[in-house]
């Protein structure tokens, strides 16, 4: 009954019909059926069609949350069910941060289907204002990010110490602590995944303005100049590979830290696959 809500959905997280298509299983033509069948039975036309792609009407963006919900109940349902019959079914869809999925979400996934193999899992890649909207919008079910600024239910996870990152032959690589006063004027690359925030508020809060030379967003990209010794910068310990070749890795003389979290909506109001991936994840980093 629900299913032409859920085609509305998945053609407006992709894009496009075909990438839609592929995702549900269906041909083109079978989700234009669908596509076709809800704007009729609403009266209302959700979708602008044209060469640049897809977008959602006035009135597609005034039905989008009500969709949503409607697909989220729709899950609370058919997971009740389960639940009854002694199964643990559903889906979980779960925003996360390049360097969270990296070094953390694996073995967090392992664990999880380990104890539920019949919950899915779906990620959603992306910034942490963006991880925020998704839940805030239900185009997830939780997410991890940072503090967030919404008002959302948050566990706090554990602490990623920020770090000094340069050229294995910076004059500055035989230090043991690094001074946040030795940054003065110092050629240096701003990470812009998040943390530039806080980097900002150390260096203002002690008066110390670096030579940016560069805002950099892509992680690779910015260890990369980093190594080449176009500058040096602070860097979050979880973005770090285990090696960093040609490059030193040195603390800041008075430790600073990100918290990382997870967030979501609701517990109260959340499905049972996903309180119980929340539980899992409580009990791993506790």
């Amino acid at each position: 009954m629900t299913f032409p809500y859920k085609v509305f959905q998945t053609v407006v997280e992709c894009g496009s019909f075909t990438k839609a298509g592929e995702k549900l299983g269906l041909t083109q033509s079978g989700v234009s059926h669908n596509m076709a069948k809800l704007e009729s039975e609403l009266g209302i036309v959700l979708l602008h069609r044209n060469r640049n792609g897809l977008s959602l009407t006035d009135a597609g963006e005034r039905v989008m949350p009500h969709i949503r919900q409607i697909i989220h109940h729709a899950s609370l349902l058919e997971q009740e069910a389960a639940l009854i019959q002694g199964m643990e079914v559903g889906s979980i869809k779960i925003g996360t941060f390049s360097s969270f999925s990296s070094k953390m979400l694996p073995q967090l996934i392992h664990r999880f289907t380990k104890s539920y193999p019949n919950i899915q899992l779906e990620l959603y890649e992306g910034g942490y204002e963006e991880i925020e909207e998704w839940i805030a919008s239900g185009t997830v079910d939780l997410g991890f990010l940072t503090q967030p600024s919404r008002d959302l239910e948050t566990v706090p996870l554990f602490q990623d110490e920020l770090v000094v990152l340069m050229q294995e032959s910076h004059r500055f690589h035989t230090k043991k602590v690094m001074e946040v006063a030795s940054f003065q004027d110092e050629p240096f690359i701003m990470p812009k995944a998040g943390c530039d925030q806080l980097i900002k508020k150390i260096l203002k809060e002690r008066g110390v303005k670096p030579h940016v030379l560069f805002e950099i967003g892509d992680n690779n990209t910015l260890i990369s100049m980093v190594q080449e010794g176009l500058g040096l910068t602070i860097i979050p310990k979880l973005i770090l590979p285990p090696q960093v070749p040609h490059a030193n890795v040195i603390p800041l003389e008075t430790s600073v830290y990100r918290e990382i979290n997870m967030a979501f909506k609701s517990f109260n109001a959340a499905s049972p696959s996903t309180k119980r991936w929340i539980e899992v994840v409580k009990d791993h980093f506790k």
